[in-house]
């Protein structure tokens, strides 16, 4: 991954995204990203398997789906999006502690502050490195 890297992200996958976060608060929602490339033009609603409001764990079962449904398309899941109702969009602690793989994107919607936020991350380690989300 390189300084400065931009995903191309469609403008119907950002709205779908800031809907489920709301359609879940004070919840905090979770779906993956579908895309090839370094362009993103599918957000999937999974269901949140976290008890509470302050965690997400995507469903094993609705990640397996997904992954079947894309065999043969040229598609993948590229990356995995959830909503911080109450905070910014950063990752938390936890969240840096719970990422898997290092080239798999994080994107993060937040509704806190009033106006809503989206941002998105490759984790590695400790280390959170912010990627620049270009709306198509």
């Amino acid at each position: 991954m390189n300084e400065g890297e931009r995903v191309g992200i469609a403008a119907a996958v950002l709205q779908a995204v800031f809907a489920h976060a709301r359609d879940e608060a004070p919840r905090e929602c979770c779906g993956l990203l579908v895309g090839s490339g370094s362009s993103i033009d599918e957000a999937v609603r999974t269901s949140n398997v976290e008890p509470g409001t302050t965690r997400y764990r995507v469903d094993p079962a609705d990640h397996f789906r997904l992954i079947k449904r894309l065999r043969g398309t040229g598609r993948d899941i590229l990356g995995a999006y959830h909503s911080h109702p109450r905070s910014p969009a950063r990752p938390s602690p936890t969240d840096i502690a719970e990422a898997s793989g290092e080239g798999f994107l994080y994107v993060i919607a937040s509704l806190a502050e009033g106006t809503p936020e989206i941002r998105a991350f490759r984790i590695h380690g400790a280390a959170a490195r912010e990627v620049t989300l270009e709306p198509r």
